[in-house]
């Protein structure tokens, strides 16, 4: 990996992460979520995320989550 790699929304679901398009845009609003962007000016193009921020977000939640009693 070069970590510059992307993943778009379809690559999202397939890392776990499956919230709708509409929640994934609240989370970034609110910096909860690594933002997206085009690469594209044309408005079919596809929104895309950094696979590294995806997966250090995906850490930062695991690292958080509270141990089952």
């Amino acid at each position: 990996m070069t970590g510059k790699e992307l993943v778009d929304y379809k690559g999202l679901k397939a890392l776990g992460i499956r919230y709708s398009k509409v929640h994934l845009g609240r989370l970034e609003e609110i910096a909860t979520f690594p933002k997206s962007f085009k690469l594209a000016e044309h408005r079919n193009s596809p929104r895309v995320w950094m696979l590294c921020e995806v997966i250090e977000w995906i850490d930062v939640r695991a690292a958080t989550r509270q141990p089952k009693l």
